[in-house]
């Protein structure tokens, strides 16, 4: 049986959050209930959102400014949940205070800017790590023991989807390429970073395209090519699509059922027998990320291996292959 390891069972740090929005309140939600972890501060531009967000989920400390949050000296960790094209200026921020950094996917604007964090974070020996949380999933967890164990073979074809439709707003954080939005960045990292988990890099990238008035992406599809194998990743803000996932190789295949992208279950298919797999979270399952953050830091490592810098850095660029063949361009491209 699949070995998951227990988020609880992580050393406590002390967590800072940077940007008190959506997503900061479900990773908050899972640090409280599936962690040790403690939330001792936030930074935001509104000094009012940030006590807001504080007295929610138990924080001390609230700052009206990013510097000040990147200050406290009690603060372990860092983590940078706001919009994409703040990541790099953020987590950069971050690093020269010192601290253990944590950004949200997509890690940032271009393959540039995700290479200089790269570099600052390796001359200050400190950990730095992208916020894909699926990695650390339970059942992403299973299925890589079962891919090591050989129980598919070689994997050659991956194939996931990831689309919702959303309303049309060329203001919205969704389809305004000035904050890096659009599909791809959005929602195709996840069929992305799961084939590259699986098959590494690609050697080729081919995509296609519909754009929105505003020049963001509304719904992009890709085939990247490997030495052994394909994989097919599509996402949309047009239409929401099954947000399914399949991996096959050459003794079996997995499917993993919609939405793939969060706590899902598996099925290993082979020769006409289906395995399933499930394990339950104690929240949404964020806290496996934080756990993986907090065990890395606490080892004095500067990366998880399971979502080592490199590849975050090797992945911007793929993305800016996609961008560059379907025309869309972000600030300081």
């Amino acid at each position: 049986m699949p070995t998951v390891l227990d988020p609880l069972d992580a050393p406590p740090l002390n967590w800072g959050f940077m940007g008190p929005g959506g997503i900061a309140a479900t990773v908050a939600e899972c640090l409280v209930k599936g962690t040790r972890q403690r939330l001792v501060a936030v930074g935001s531009r509104s000094r009012e959102r940030a006590e807001a967000f504080a007295a929610r989920f138990g924080a001390p400390r609230a700052y009206g400014s990013y510097e000040a949050l990147a200050a406290d000296p009690e603060v372990d960790v860092v983590y940078v949940a706001t919009l994409h094209h703040t990541h790099h200026r953020l987590a950069r921020l971050a690093l020269e205070a010192g601290k253990a950094v944590l950004v949200e996917k997509a890690f940032t604007l271009n393959q540039a800017e995700a290479r200089d964090l790269a570099e600052l974070a390796a001359e200050r020996g400190l950990f730095l790590m992208e916020a894909m949380w699926t990695r650390f999933l339970p059942h992403m967890t299973a299925l890589r023991q079962w891919v090591a164990a050989g129980r598919l073979g070689e994997v050659r074809y991956v194939q996931g989807d990831f689309g919702f439709a959303s309303a049309y707003d060329p203001t919205s954080r969704f389809f305004d390429p000035a904050v890096g939005g659009g599909a791809l960045l959005d929602r195709g990292v996840y069929p992305l970073y799961l084939a590259a988990d699986l098959l590494g890099l690609p050697e080729r990238v081919t995509a296609s395209a519909t754009l929105a008035p505003s020049g963001a992406d509304s719904q992009v599809s890709a085939i990247l090519d490997y030495p052994n194998g394909q994989a097919l990743i599509e996402s949309s803000m047009i239409v929401t699509t099954p947000q399914e996932a399949w991996v096959a190789g050459t003794e079996a295949m997995v499917r993993l059922a919609g939405a793939y992208w969060r706590p899902t279950t598996l099925e290993l298919r082979s020769g006409g027998k289906v395995e399933m797999w499930s394990r339950e979270t104690l929240a949404a399952g964020y806290e496996y990320e934080l756990a993986e953050v907090a065990r890395r830091v606490s080892d004095a490592a500067t990366e998880s291996p399971l979502m080592p810098v490199s590849q975050s850095v090797g992945l911007m660029g793929v993305l800016d292959q996609i961008r560059a063949q379907i025309g869309v361009k972000f600030p300081g491209d």
